[in-house]
């Protein structure tokens, strides 16, 4: 006859059956976050639109703006197709309210252009200590190129970091012949590249008319009653129509709208194809986050003054 489990036995077993603290799925991820890539992948579409919006109508030698691979394109390729189909804009909303007053006839209307409001939201008065009203007054500059923004530094960044993407991914390839980072890097860049080509980011970004050559305009830009601060913009015969500027016009095109849609499905195709990585995810996490600073920096830093010429002169 088989003796009775003792007390002390019959405890041991059962702390031998109780499951221990489990970690490992997230220690897995700390390893290889590759379910994360696919999360991150579809946050973050209205500062894609922002960048694209700021970076666009530069002037260069290339059709296409340098804006990065970066989270957040996939759920940006679906907000486009909507956009395109319904309202048939590319650019945001302003981010910054103010109003534009003809000082000849006194007419006063909204601003509902993105680099105007943005041209206003970037001036910084010369006392901006004072509390009262800061008036600067600007006149347009024959020598500048109407309807384009010039280079600076944030173009020239966004240069920078779409080759340190680039190079990132290549190792992999150096180290251990994995070739899936490199691709869905080179893949993502070309599809952002080819969605700020689209010729309707600088005309409707510059929707306005030439300014008469004997014309002789003076506006005001203002945040409204109670602003600090009273841009006034002196034009002789230069430059682009403010008001046509301020009021917003659209510029739709059917290749803008049948674009969107194939760049949304190849957008869907390169995150299923994200999906299937499983290595290295660490470097495809690095570089969505340079891209991700990248398209935050476009969005809402402050230019230089030169990139804003091209709306007064």
């Amino acid at each position: 006859m088989a003796p009775l489990p003792t007390t002390l036995t019959l405890l041991s077993r059962s702390r031998t059956l109780a499951p221990p603290p489990d970690f490992a799925g997230a220690a897995a991820q700390w390893i290889d976050p590759t379910d994360v890539l696919t999360v991150l992948m579809i946050i973050g579409g209205d500062i894609v639109q922002r960048a694209l919006a700021s970076l666009a109508g530069s002037r260069s030698v290339v059709p296409f703006a340098p804006i990065a691979f970066s989270f957040g394109w996939v759920a940006y390729s679906f907000s486009a197709i909507l956009s395109a189909t319904g309202s048939r804009r590319l650019l945001p909303d302003p981010d910054y309210d103010c109003t534009l007053v003809n000082a000849k006839s006194g007419h006063q209307r909204p601003v509902k252009s993105l680099p105007l409001a943005r041209l206003f939201r970037d001036h910084q008065p010369l006392n901006e200590e004072s509390r009262g009203l800061a008036v600067s007054f600007f006149e347009t500059d024959p020598s500048r190129v109407t309807g384009y923004s010039d280079i600076d530094w944030v173009y020239l960044l966004s240069i920078v970091i779409i080759i340190v993407q680039l190079v990132l991914s290549v190792i992999p390839i150096i180290t251990h012949r994995h070739y899936m980072v490199f691709i869905l890097t080179l893949g993502g860049t070309v599809l952002a590249l080819l969605t700020s080509a689209l010729p309707q980011w600088r005309e409707e970004k510059w929707a306005a008319r030439t300014t008469l050559s004997k014309a002789h305009n003076v506006m005001c830009i203002t945040g409204g009653n109670g602003s600090g601060a009273v841009m006034v913009i002196i034009q002789r015969g230069i430059g682009l129509n403010l008001e046509d500027l301020a009021a917003g016009r659209d510029r739709p095109s059917v290749l803008t709208s049948t674009a969107t849609i194939v760049l949304a499905i190849l957008w869907i195709m390169h995150l299923v194809t994200m999906q299937g990585l499983t290595m290295d995810s660490w470097f495809s996490l690095s570089i969505g986050a340079l891209g991700m600073i990248q398209n935050a920096v476009a969005a809402g830093a402050k230019p230089t003054s030169s990139q804003h010429a091209s709306i007064p002169a």
